[in-house]
């Protein structure tokens, strides 16, 4: 693969999962955007896109929450728990992206909330998916490449 990519955006899902998703990026960039300070903000079009992506990540990292709650029984609590976040990220999600620096923290601030989710879901041992049994282990199924535009 060459070292060009393009940032991606799918608000409607339609690659799926046929790219893997690139976490270390994902959480370098919510860290980086949630130490911002309000004043000087980026130029609005780096805000732009840096949203975007963080909204094309809130998607896929979604996707997975929802994949891996499908995976429990309807009384599950950890299912429950999940429909609740997945019903706030759509909401979040719904409002068309702003290039604003609090709207960029806000979509920095799902995408880790999603992440923390998906790790609950993994770590409380709830979801054991084998890839050789035709599953898939969260966080593994999508790639929202790394764009080509700089982050600051």
């Amino acid at each position: 693969m060459s070292g060009t990519h393009i940032a991606l955006y799918d608000p409607e899902g339609h690659l799926g999962g046929e790219l893997p998703l690139d976490r270390a990026s994902h959480e370098r960039m919510v860290k980086a955007v949630l130490g911002w300070p309000a004043d000087p903000a980026p130029c609005p079009a780096d805000l732009e896109q840096i949203t975007l992506r963080l909204t094309g990540a809130a998607h896929v990292v979604a996707d997975d929450v929802r994949h891996a709650a499908g995976q429990l029984t309807d009384g599950h609590t950890a299912r429950a728990r999940a429909a609740a976040v997945l019903a706030e990220a759509q909401h979040r999600l719904a409002a068309a992206p702003q290039g604003t620096v609090p709207c960029a923290q806000s979509h920095a601030r799902l995408v880790r909330t999603l992440y923390e989710h998906l790790d609950h879901l993994t770590e409380a041992g709830v979801l054991r998916l084998s890839p050789a049994a035709g599953g898939r282990p969260p966080g593994r199924g999508r790639r929202i490449a790394p764009a080509a535009e700089r982050l600051p």
